[in-house]
């Protein structure tokens, strides 16, 4: 696929015109690379070559890059920057005189339909045509007629005429997912407004029809010619009543804490059923029962083991690159501690072991690829069902996923989920990657038989913002297709034919959260100041520099977590030293100053490292990870901690250790960073004079210690997960113990209150990066308790603003306090609810 290269001489300008493009090819792994500004805070408009030849690489493709530039030096800069490239990878790249904002639209359209490296360069010069032709300048108008054909389609041909119900007519967005859906077919495709069917444009050209400038209710003819005519007009004709991917969807939550269910079966109430809320919001629409057909397999004895290898390495080639798609694709709308998910997915297509049966049976055996490949992976299921852990058992789903997606690639059948219209999705499961491909569009809920809110695909719903209940138990199988469901989210609440009452309570709240989310995210960039006066620092968790720039659009005012883990996991071979310092640098670049704190790694449990091997553990999680298997390593975290330092100079950096137990683990990283930074000034490089340094509040022992720690450390970060887990004894992979793991339990609260306490005596801060940081309803509690900052996933923050400009901090303290004196989580949930008024 071709790729983009923006450069700019304002950062803004280029990530807005980014973030513009990507939105008219969301399920595309298109990449679009920018170079803005000179990286110099007191001059900062410009442009600079070596940046903009980052970007180059970034956006490096076999088929071709095309870079468009704003302005002067832009033109310069990109110019010097190719000459920064190999010969080869210099004859990939092309530059372009189109504007840069209509320029990178309409590439991007071009690009995402697999158009060539000269067809993208064609529309994007064209692109001004929509503008003018739209404002009738004459002078402008003549690239938006060469775009049109004034030629009836000769021959027989098929047709339909379609009416454009968008808000905004037929405008950038909808026309570009006109253009894709035409783009799919081999068919001449033209289409012209109803009212002058002489002036007839190129249906796959995203500069012709956006500049027709079609506005809501008016009507287009559309007319197809060729092998796959009809199957185009149908797939306009779906697009269309789906206006063109603006219908109308479920609300996207920014609430991220499930409040679990006590029993893994569902419950029945007057009305429907009640499971996990997974994935919070509301959705309104009919049942759609999943069905997914199993690849069948059969043994055969083949005659060419080697042919037979071959057409699996095929298949497994196939599915890596599927799996990388989908891992661009949620990495996009989410985080990349999100999407790498799908790193273990792609590391056990690479599974040496696995891969060596299947080899064996092949080529020894002279069995077919379907049945070997079966096999292995059945043998690999057993394996993980027989762990004790509830949490490292239950990865068999994702196993069970990648099995059967290379089994289909054998088979020759595509990986598709079959939704025929936009529903309610009823599933005994669903895995990953079936998730991760929902359409939200179509699906505008889902419930579930099976899973829980820690699951892999309850992660995912959440990232794509479909509202789910999980574990609904048997009795999802008894909703018929087509039964009009109701789907709460947030309280794991699914109605079955529901009243009107209360179908229309329900619209309601859908109408009302998607008000509230516009707002938040108008004023997520303002300050969030209590109406005490109070300010409260509202900050992002990330895992890359790409998370960074969308936790800045978000309005983060920092990092309150960086998960240091992105540069370790899914690779074969130790970060270096450099790579690592390159990583950090990049990161405290975006945040311009902003605090940034630096997690040091954090791995063992469910994220071993493949280059650092440990023994096997009853209970990794009780075992040796995160700081622990760090101090065990002093020369490997030594690295990491120098190359920190080296970032601090000049940059807001913090240092946060994980998992620490005893004040004896503090003391040893302690003296660990000071060799490290010794070892940084022998070199001659400077570092912060002084770098603050924390811990993660995430086992029992280091909140009850607070008093102790708070002589050591500059400050506190509580990780509610792993702290609630370990507090409860109730793994977060268990749906059994679900119930057990609401952070907001009062045995949780009241550690997080004498951490808090200890901490304010010490005239130190204490701050909260677990999940229920971004839980709107523990919001008050835990600001009313003493907390100063709350770290969340980006699209959280503008909501979390928003309501901490709504409180009184003062008010909020008896509150607080009465809530650690009550007996769970629900009854603190309801408190919450009769006191404030939250949900």
């Amino acid at each position: 696929m071709v790729n983009l290269v923006l450069v700019s001489h304002s950062p803004s300008l280029a990530r807005g015109a980014a973030e513009l493009a990507r939105l008219m090819t969301q399920q595309s792994p298109l990449i679009i690379a920018t170079a803005a500004g000179t990286g110099d805070e007191n001059s900062p408009l410009g442009t600079n070559a070596e940046e903009i030849a980052k970007a180059m690489e970034e956006a490096y493709s076999d088929d071709g890059v095309l870079v468009l530039m704003d302005m002067g030096s832009a033109v310069l800069s990109a110019e010097m920057a190719l000459e920064f490239l190999s010969p080869d990878k210099k004859a990939k790249f092309m530059l372009s005189s189109a504007p840069i904002v209509e320029g990178a639209v309409s590439a991007a359209v071009q690009a995402s339909l697999g158009g060539n490296l000269e067809q993208v360069r064609a529309e994007a010069v064209g692109s001004l045509g929509n503008k003018a032709a739209q404002l009738s300048a004459p002078e402008e108008s003549n690239v938006a007629q060469a775009q049109a054909s004034s030629e009836a389609v000769p021959g027989s041909t098929v047709d339909a005429v379609i009416e454009i119900r968008n808000r905004l007519g037929l405008h950038a967005r909808p026309a570009a997912t006109f253009v894709q859906t035409t783009g799919r077919f081999a068919s001449k495709i033209q289409l012209a407004r109803t009212d002058n069917e002489t002036q007839r444009s190129n249906a796959k050209s995203i500069n012709a029809v956006a500049s027709m400038g079609v506005r809501r209710g008016e009507t287009v003819h559309v007319w197809a010619e060729g092998p796959d005519a009809a199957a185009a007009i149908d797939a306009l004709k779906k697009a269309a009543e789906n206006d063109f991917g603006e219908a109308e969807e479920a609300a996207v939550s920014t609430a991220t804490v499930p409040v679990a269910s006590a029993e893994r079966s569902s419950k029945r109430f007057d009305g429907g059923l009640i499971g996990i809320p997974a994935s919070p919001g509301y959705a309104a629409g009919p049942a759609i029962i999943l069905k997914l057909a199993e690849p069948e397999i059969k043994q055969r004895t083949i005659d060419d083991p080697e042919v037979e290898w071959e057409r699996l390495s095929k298949a497994l080639d196939a599915v890596r690159a599927s799996t990388q798609q989908l891992r661009r694709q949620i990495s996009t709308s989410a985080t990349e501690y999100d999407a790498a998910i799908f790193d273990a997915h792609l590391m056990f297509l690479n599974d040496p072991d696995l891969l060596e049966k299947v080899r064996l049976a092949i080529l020894d055996g002279h069995k077919n690829a379907e049945w070997a490949w079966s096999e292995a992976i059945q043998v690999a299921l057993v394996e993980y069902r027989k762990i004790e852990d509830d949490y490292m058992r239950a990865r068999a789903v994702d196993v069970a996923d990648i099995g059967r997606q290379v089994l289909i690639q054998l088979n020759g059948r595509a990986v598709a989920l079959n939704i025929p219209s936009p529903g309610i999705l009823i599933a005994v499961d669903l895995s990953p990657s079936d998730t991760a491909r929902l359409d939200r569009a179509m699906v505008l809920g889902v419930c579930t038989e099976m899973g829980g809110p820690t699951s892999h695909s309850a992660i995912l719903a959440r990232t794509l913002g479909i509202p789910a209940v999980l574990g609904c138990g048997e009795a999802i199988g008894e909703i018929a297709e087509g039964t009009p469901l109701v789907v709460d989210g947030s309280t794991g609440q699914v109605w079955i034919s529901p009243s009107a009452q209360i179908s229309s309570v329900y619209q309601e709240k859908i109408a009302e959260w998607r008000n509230l989310q516009a707002l938040a995210r108008q004023t997520s960039r303002a300050p969030a100041i209590s109406k005490d006066g109070i300010a409260v620092e509202i900050v992002a968790n990330i895992g890359s520099a790409k998370d960074a720039r969308t936790a800045l659009d978000s309005g983060a005012d920092g990092v309150g977590l960086l998960r240091s883990e992105f540069l370790f996991l899914g690779r074969l071979d130790t970060p270096e030293e450099e790579e690592q310092f390159a990583a950090y640098q990049e990161i405290a670049e975006v945040m311009e100053g902003r605090p940034l704190v630096i997690r040091t790694l954090d791995v063992g449990g469910d994220k071993p490292l493949a280059y650092l091997p440990q023994k096997e553990e009853q209970n990794p999680f009780l075992g040796k990870r995160a700081l622990r298997l760090c101090l065990d390593k002093p020369d490997f975290f030594k690295a990491q901690l120098r190359a920190i330092l080296r970032v601090s100079a000049g940059h807001n950096i913090k240092i946060m250790f994980p998992m620490v137990a005893d004040i004896a683990e503090l003391r040893r990283a302690l003296s660990l960073l000071e060799e490290a930074r010794e070892e940084v000034l022998r070199r001659g490089i400077l570092t912060a004079p002084k770098v603050d340094v924390g811990i993660m509040v995430e086992i029992p022992s280091a909140a009850l210690l607070a008093p102790v720690f708070a002589r050591e450390v500059d400050f506190f970060s509580i990780g509610t997960n792993d702290l609630t887990q370990y507090t409860m004894a109730a793994e977060r992979g268990n749906v059994d113990v679900a119930y057990l793991q609401d952070a907001l339990h009062p045995a949780v609260l009241r550690l997080i209150d004498r951490t808090i306490r200890a901490a304010d005596e010490a005239g130190k801060w204490v701050g909260v990066c677990g999940e229920l940081a971004g839980d709107p309803v523990a919001i008050p509690i835990l600001l009313g308790l003493g907390v100063k900052e709350l770290s969340m996933a980006p699209g959280s923050i503008p909501a979390a603003k928003s309501l901490a400009r709504t409180l009184d901090i003062a008010r909020l303290r008896d509150f607080a306090r009465e809530s650690l004196g009550l007996e769970s989580a629900t009854a603190v949930r309801i408190l919450a609810k009769e006191r404030l008024g939250l949900q």
